[in-house]
């Protein structure tokens, strides 16, 4: 129908009925008689001549609650926003770990919106909030839901993580359409075929699951490309030998005994372990090439035991070619370079270091890396603050390298100055005294003042640099 049929027509609205025309969209002016509600001119609705599906693709750009609230438009809209292409239920009180009033609301929104779904076709359901047993029936109820509809992507993560004894039902375990999921605070149990065919990407966080199941889940994933264990449980061997997976991450549990990982195939690994008290049983990683390691908080500080079993994990990744330090693994290192320990020979093109920009032996730590990276051509140093006080920062045992980086070119430097500017500007003559082909040195930093900014511009400026090429970019962002 052409624009000047509608304006053609003439039409009735009976008592109430108003408001189903309040749409603001590109209309005509329309006016009304007082005495017998006639319009003269209808206005032109360029979203109401819409099909459903068209509308539904445009409230997918929504967040599921700014789309719930278009059901007030007219009766159209009224169940529209329910047919999602991707439901995502947030409950912003997940944080608290009591059952409220709030969480109660929340659970029976969920249960209201596949009440009056119609479609069956669903391409995420996300669930994010706390959990107790009394919902068990419910959650129940939005898994079956999810595997009906052939979704594609399934989150379901349940608060507080660490204590929730919810196990998803079976029919989970043979949703062939999943190509993505992710469980929080659950545990999985089943003994019969796992028909996860299309699955790409598996998160578990805080689920406890045995051995038998995790070998199951692993030979059943054929096209698995990403798979984390996060704080997980129940077993003591981790064995992937599927060409597919790219990136393998995992992070020791509490409840777990000594792991034994092996990724003959896996060119990306991420890693977190305690320190202390514990061996990890690195078999066959020997095709990764991206390697992030990191400790988790350890009790006794760092004994002589957590500096032998950093030395001893530190052997498995001579090999990679981009490594990522984070805070406790550096901080641990830097202690090993205080004591005099020499870190192995890394054959790393690309190192990353994140730690406190405070921490008072990040020198020697960096320098010990350093030191153990003559192949390193590029550099990231990300730090962040405390918010404790400054620390005096410990100077390096001799204040360099005891040779030059002869292919390093390029240096990020990110947040790594007190108002003082260390321990940026140490570093600052290190490297640009011993890096020949640098080629960029680009530095962020925060400042309360401007002035801070300046003066550490001007010293930065005047440090020699052995580079001709060496380019520096400085900026700098205030503190919040």
């Amino acid at each position: 129908m052409s624009d000047e049929e509608f304006d053609e027509n003439t039409i009735e609205l009976g008592e109430g009925e108003e408001e189903e025309c309040s749409v603001e969209s590109d209309r005509k002016t329309m006016a009304l008689s007082s005495s017998n509600k006639w319009i003269k001119e209808m206005p032109i609705d360029r979203l109401s001549v819409l099909p459903d599906s068209l509308l539904v693709r445009i409230l997918s750009f929504l967040y599921m609650k700014e789309a719930a609230r278009t059901s007030v438009l007219s009766k159209r809209w009224k169940f529209l926003w329910a047919e999602l292409p991707g439901l995502e239920f947030l409950d912003d009180y997940w944080v608290s770990s009591t059952r409220t009033e709030k969480t109660l609301k929340f659970v029976s929104w969920v249960n209201r919106t596949i009440d009056i779904r119609k479609g069956n076709y669903l391409e995420k359901f996300q669930i994010k909030c706390n959990y107790d047993k009394c919902f068990a029936s419910d959650v129940d109820t939005w898994v079956e839901f999810s595997v009906k509809n052939e979704v594609k992507v399934l989150s379901l993560m349940l608060y507080p993580g660490m204590v929730n004894d919810y196990k998803p039902p079976q029919m989970m375990y043979s949703c062939s359409s999943l190509t993505a999921l992710r469980l929080k605070g659950c545990i999985m149990a089943y003994e019969g075929a796992i028909e996860w065919q299309s699955l790409t990407d598996l998160t578990l966080s805080y689920v406890q699951l045995n051995q038998h199941l995790l070998d199951e889940i692993l030979s059943s994933c054929p096209v698995l490309n990403s798979l984390a264990l996060v704080e997980c449980w129940g077993f003591n061997r981790l064995e992937v030998n599927s060409i597919c997976l790219n990136r393998l991450t995992v992070e020791e549990s509490i409840h777990a005994s000594i792991l034994e990982i092996s990724a003959p195939y896996t060119p990306s690994l991420n890693i977190t372990v305690f320190p202390d008290g514990r061996k990890w049983q690195l078999r066959n990683i020997s095709s990764v090439v991206t390697a992030t390691i990191n400790f988790f908080e350890f009790d006794y500080g760092c004994t002589e035991e957590v500096m032998d079993n950093a030395n001893e994990f530190l052997q498995h990744f001579k090999h990679v070619d981009d490594l990522a330090v984070h805070r406790l693994c550096f901080e641990v290192l830097s202690i090993m370079a205080v004591n005099g320990w020499q870190l192995p020979q890394f054959k790393l093109r690309h190192l990353t270091i994140a730690s406190f920009s405070e921490y008072e032996h990040s020198i020697s730590g960096i320098i010990c890396l350093l030191e153990s990276s003559p192949n390193i051509e590029t550099l990231l140093l990300d730090g962040y603050t405390s918010g404790g006080e400054i620390i005096k920062l410990d100077p390096p045992a001799n204040g360099d390298l005891p040779s030059d980086l002869l292919h390093l070119k390029r240096i990020r430097v990110n947040n790594f100055a007190d108002p003082n500017g260390e321990p940026l500007l140490t570093l600052a003559r290190i490297l640009l005294r011993r890096a020949p082909a640098l080629e960029e040195m680009m530095i962020l930093i925060e400042v309360e003042n401007i002035s801070d900014f300046v003066n550490i511009a001007q010293t930065l400026l005047t440090i020699p640099r052995s580079s001709p090429k060496a380019e520096i970019d400085f900026s700098y962002c205030h503190t919040t």
